[in-house]
């Protein structure tokens, strides 16, 4: 099974596969919340309180904090003109894999897109790496036995 998604869709393809690395072959997180203390205020306080107030909560729904868990190929994509979730998010995540010893990812910055891409050509080069993923991670991979 191939996994993929966008913003909080991102954030749950993390969370798959970090939490059940063995149900994924792959997956792509596009724009993903890695870390729910660095995102919205607003937003996320109204779910989870604040940092200072429950930060088990924090700690038990931000993906960063279960990347020790990634065995199978990830990639993210993100827009670094992001407004919503901050491209750091992801920079924070990659720091976090390469410090885990992880190989099985890769990063798609996109310098001139923001959190809903605009341009065409973005688009395409975006989805173009995800089929390619599940092509190579999930098409042909041999079935388990």
């Amino acid at each position: 099974i191939g996994i993929y998604g966008g913003s909080y869709g991102g954030f749950m393809t993390l969370m798959a596969l970090f939490r059940e690395p063995e149900l994924f072959a792959a997956g792509a997180a596009l724009r993903p919340v890695t870390d729910w203390a660095h995102y919205n205020h607003g937003y996320t306080s109204n779910i989870l309180n604040t940092p200072e107030v429950d930060p088990e909560a924090y700690t038990r729904s931000s993906p960063i904090e279960f990347a020790a868990g990634l065995r199978r190929p990830l990639l993210i994509a993100h827009g670094m003109l992001d407004d919503n979730v901050f491209f750091q998010d992801s920079v924070r995540l990659v720091q976090r894999l390469i410090e885990l010893k992880k190989d099985s990812f890769e990063i798609a910055m996109f310098p001139v897109e923001a959190h809903g891409f605009r341009d065409a050509v973005s688009w395409l080069d975006q989805y173009r790496r995800i089929f390619r993923l599940m092509e190579r991670e999930v098409k042909h991979r041999p079935a388990a036995p």
